[in-house]
């Protein structure tokens, strides 16, 4: 037999062995609960990831490390990390901004990206403020700081993307995308045939307890609906979803969910806490939450650790058939305080 075929035939078997064994490496070397990330000298808030050519991309409320976010600087643009593993995280630096320009509806600062792909463009939803009084301060101010809300508005707004790097506001320069709401998560409704947007805004009960939906056939234009869920707390940062086992839909929230058959409406569900247990003791997941499937088990994402320092962070769940889902193996990180 010829030499130099022996030795090419077991090359080709060392290179598939090779790529086999680093595979499975990888798939149990990388363990998201590890994650502990935050850009240097800043916090991780409200964020959204999403997958593209071979990486996890991170958008998130940018704010410097240590300080309230009512400081001038703070939460004024949107910060962009990327993974190979959602553990080692890369910043790539800043890619959304507030206007800075009197009147639009995203004047002061920019809140609770929600990033996603469609038809070959990526999407970037938003919400704009508008907070005319961030005075000047020579300290740290933390929440004892004064909050003026006079002249406060929310409006969510929409930029778009074809290569994640450069986005373009396409919203009304005023007035957005004219919805109510603030924390936009968006999800296509196979049987309506539609995109829905769901925002948060002031409800009957305490704070931020109503969820709204808004309707659209091209992610562009859309048609407010009206109130589709009411929750006894804040229903901030809201994910909605099809159940993974019984197919239903289920509203998440920071610290409640809900189940129904239909998208638009939660109104009549029994809203239920989570079970934030693990080995019998209770386990704080963060907030600002997003679900999502990495090497065929599920996690959720949190903000989490000392205020005004937050980090990312993610919990292990596995979802139940009676309810919404369990902690199989909780975050590295230990949160200190609440937001």
């Amino acid at each position: 037999m010829n030499v130099s075929f022996v030795f090419f035939r077991y090359r080709i078997v060392f290179v598939i062995c090779t790529a086999f064994f680093a595979t499975v490496f990888r798939m149990f070397a990388s363990d998201p609960t590890a994650c502990d990330y935050a850009p240097a000298g800043e916090y991780i808030k409200d964020h959204s990831i999403i997958y593209h050519d071979g990486w996890y991309h991170l958008f998130s409320i940018s704010g410097t490390a240590g300080y309230y976010h009512g400081n001038n600087g703070n939460e004024e643009t949107v910060s962009w990390s990327i993974s190979k593993d959602l553990v080692n995280w890369e910043m790539r630096g800043h890619v959304m901004h507030a206007s800075l320009r009197k009147g639009a509806f995203d004047q002061h600062e920019v809140w609770a990206p929600f990033a996603m792909k469609a038809d070959g463009k990526f999407y970037m939803f938003y919400t704009g403020i508008i907070h005319p009084f961030r005075p000047l301060t020579y300290g740290k101010p933390g929440d004892d700081h004064k909050w003026i809300y006079e002249g406060h508005k929310e409006t969510i707004g929409l930029a778009v993307s074809d290569d994640l790097t450069n986005w373009e506001k396409i919203s009304d320069i005023v007035l957005g995308l004219r919805i109510p709401g603030r924390d936009a998560h968006v999800v296509w409704d196979d049987e309506g045939q539609e995109w829905l947007l769901y925002s948060t805004g002031p409800g009957n009960t305490d704070g931020l307890g109503q969820l709204f939906v808004s309707r659209s056939k091209d992610l562009v234009n859309w048609n407010f609906w009206g109130t589709c869920a009411l929750f006894p707390v804040h229903a901030e940062s809201s994910t909605v979803m099809r159940h993974p086992l019984t197919g239903k839909w289920v509203v998440l929230t920071n610290e409640h969910y809900a189940i129904s058959d239909s998208p638009l409406t939660f109104l009549k569900s029994e809203v239920k806490k989570y079970d934030r247990t693990y080995k019998g003791k209770d386990v704080d997941w963060g907030f600002a939450g997003e679900m999502i499937y990495y090497n065929g088990k599920w996690y959720r994402s949190g903000v989490l650790g000392e205020k005004n320092n937050w980090r990312l962070g993610f919990t292990e769940v596995e979802w139940v058939e009676d309810g919404c889902f369990r902690i199989v193996k909780p975050s590295v990180i230990r949160s200190v305080e609440k937001p």
